[in-house]
Formats: structure tokens, sequence, C-alpha cells
């Protein structure tokens, strides 16, 4: 996005994500978002990317509208589950679907209603007839198949219960699913021996649509466990040539923090409460409320700091100020700030604060894992100082404000 090339990028669509504060080097990140000819954004909250966007499309939430959960912590049977919606939309809010239906309309990439009304009267009459009707209709209009969800939604989705269209592309799902596992998908939904393969695709749609809690899809037998690896020789692959050369070239010596830069942040560490984006009310952090940077109390010493004091942190890439707190469970010269923060808030005034660090300000997209390429959060070097009182006092004021309607609820 910063470079001087002609076809670097201009334009950038975002869903429900938040790099200006999730990705690496915040503050290049937010450079190149303010850079771009167009940045759109469709999230449920004002994140920080949204309020650096031109164009802001506010989504419904996850009680608003259709949404999914695949779990498989009980394998060998995986389950899934259609969420209906349970509350109405805010008012100018959109389900994603919606959104997109109406910018692929105004794009000319989704046929009008006119058009699929025979899809969506085949639907309401039998599914083997719709299959037909719907295969004849793509092949009729290829241009469509990259939208092959939306037409789903628009034509399928309107039989489907609860206001559940948007379960609708899970059609094909079920159809690849059944084919690929009739065994497991039939001890799954206990299917008859009698009823054939090719309908057990739509009995599992059925059932996944039909139920308001999660459902069975899938059992396997522990013997065809290995049918879902890929390779030929159903063999697992633990030889990675490029990773295996790479670890045979790390030198222990080297692992070290630079001396400009002594401490190693773990920036980004899970502690019994972390959020992801969406929740940004600081009256849900209860504990740990201004995501404390916890510190060895021997280091804490020599910087001659006490616990609860203001630390600025900073690393090659960027600086922030974060309460400290004493926690002998680090090793000496081993710090952590807390993975969820750095969300901006209304204080009770109506002044949007930073509600806790924003660690990626110290991150620097760099400094990498040369294998995958992602950034080294859990490994960042820093330097640790005492702030001016006067810095400090801004801070803890900041931190009251913010806080001051958690304290009262």
């Amino acid at each position: 996005m910063l470079g001087d090339h002609p076809d670097r990028l201009r334009g950038v669509w975002i869903d429900s994500s938040n790099p200006a504060n999730t990705a690496a080097n915040t503050s290049a990140v937010e450079q190149a978002l303010r850079s771009l000819d167009l940045c759109v954004v469709v999230d449920v909250a004002m994140t920080e990317t949204a309020r650096l966007a031109h164009y802001v499309l506010p989504a419904s939430s996850q009680y608003e509208k259709t949404e999914f959960t695949l779990f498989n912590f009980e394998f060998p049977t995986n389950y899934f589950h259609v969420r209906a919606g349970v509350l109405p939309p805010l008012a100018g809010t959109l389900p994603e679907p919606e959104i997109y239906t109406r910018l692929a309309r105004a794009m000319g990439y989704l046929p009008g209603d006119n058009a699929l009304a025979p899809l969506r009267e085949a639907a309401k009459r039998s599914r083997p007839e719709f299959a037909a009707a719907f295969r004849a209709f793509i092949g009729e209009n290829p241009s469509t198949a990259a939208v092959a969800p939306l037409v789903l939604y628009h034509t399928l989705g309107q039989t489907l219960p609860d206001g559940t269209a948007a379960a609708a592309p899970l059609w094909n799902a079920a159809l690849l699913c059944a084919r690929r596992s009739p065994q497991a998908v039939r001890r799954a939904i206990g299917a008859p021996d009698d009823v054939p393969d090719t309908q057990l695709g739509d009995l599992l749609f059925d059932a996944i649509v039909s139920a308001r809690q999660g459902t069975a899809v899938t059992h396997h037998a522990y013997d065809e466990v290995w049918s879902l690896i890929g390779h030929p020789d159903r063999k697992i692959r633990l030889a990675v040539p490029g990773m295996l050369e790479w670890l045979a070239q790390l030198d222990p010596g080297t692992a070290g923090a630079p001396k400009e830069f002594p401490f190693m942040l773990a920036a980004g560490q899970r502690r019994m409460f972390n959020a992801n984006q969406i929740f940004r009310d600081p009256a849900w952090r209860r504990d740990d409320p201004d995501g404390a940077l916890l510190i060895n109390s021997a280091d804490l010493g020599e910087l001659g700091a006490s616990d609860g004091d203001w630390i600025a942190i900073e690393s090659a890439a960027g600086r922030l100020v974060a309460r400290c707190k004493r926690d002998d469970s680090m090793r000496k010269g081993q710090l952590a700030l807390p993975h969820g923060y750095g969300q901006s808030h209304p204080a009770p005034d109506g002044e949007r604060l930073t509600n806790g660090p924003r660690i990626n300000l110290l991150t620097e997209s760099g400094n990498r894992d040369p294998i995958a390429g992602t950034p080294y959060h859990k490994h960042v070097a820093v330097r640790l100082s005492r702030v001016a009182a006067d810095e400090a006092a801004i801070y803890q004021t900041r931190s009251e404000r913010i806080h001051r309607r958690a304290a009262a609820g």
C-alpha cells in the first residue's frame, strides 16, 4: 500500500477484521490504511479500522442473524449447529447476506428476483426438482457461479425454517460430505439401510437446518480415520524439508535479547479473561481492567518502580505505556502483556479513550517466522523506563474515566 509501484494496492475491503489493532506494527498499518483510495469495512462495531475507512457497512450482531458453529471435540462424532437469530436487527444494520446481495445486484453479478423466481418455486416443490433446476440455471448462466451462495440464499433459502435462509449454501457442503463419507453420515443421522446414498446429502442438510441445537453430521469408525488423509499412501507427512533446514541453522547463542532492548516480551498472553475485537465495553473487564504488564519483582526493583506504576515499553517499532503488575511466575528478563485490549471506547463524557495496551504498536511485521511468515508476537525485544509523573497522571486519569461505569456497575 505504501510503495511507489504503479500497481500498488489502492483499495481494500475488510469484513469482520480489525487489522489496525490486530496486525503487527499498528503505526504502519494505520498509515497504509489512510493512504488508500478506497477502504470499506463491514463490521458489528466501530473498530479502529472502521474509524479509518471511507465507508462503514454496519452488520447485525450474532444474536440478530443466522450463524453457525462447527465443533469436533467429541470425535468420532462431529457436530454442526445452525443458530437462528433471536432478536430483530438494530435499525440501520443488515446481515451480511443482505449486504452482499445489494452489492452483487448493483454490480450486475446477481440476477433479479424475476430471474430467480422459477428456482424458488422449484425449491418449494421438491429438493430433486430444485437440484435439477439449479444445475441448469448455473449451466445457462455461468457468470452466476461466482455468486452461487447468494443464488441459494434467495431461492432454496426462502424455504428454510426460522428465517435461516443464510444457511442455504450449506446444502452443497452437505452433499459433498455425504458423497465423501456416506457411512459416517448414515450413522450420524440414523438413516435406514434402505435409503440410497444419493439421498443422504439432502437428509443431512435438512437435519442441520431444521434443528435449533447442534446436530451430529458424521460419526466415523476409527479405522476410517486414515481415509481422511489426502495423501495416496494415507500417511501423515511429519518431515517438512524447509522447516528442518531452518531448525538445523538455529543458533541458541543469538536467541537472547539485544543490549539496547534487554527484555523479551510476550505480546498477547492469554489470561483468565480474553476477548475478541467485538467485546469492547470496559465493563466486561472486571479483572485486570488495564491489561497490566507482568514483570518479575527483581526487574521491577532494578527499574525503581512499584507494583501498579505506569511503565513505558519501547521496541524498535514503537512505544506504549502500561500499568505494571509484579508477578514472580515471570522469569527475570521476561515480560507479558495480554491479548485482546487496545480498543477505543467512549468515556462517560463521550470522548473515545483506548482501553488497555495496543500491543501491536510494539510488534514488527519484518520480525517473523521465515517458514510461515507469522510475526513474532510472543518474542518481542523491548526496553522499559519509568514515565514522568505528569505522563503517568494522564494515563491514570484516562483509566479512571474509562472504567468509571464498570466500577459503578
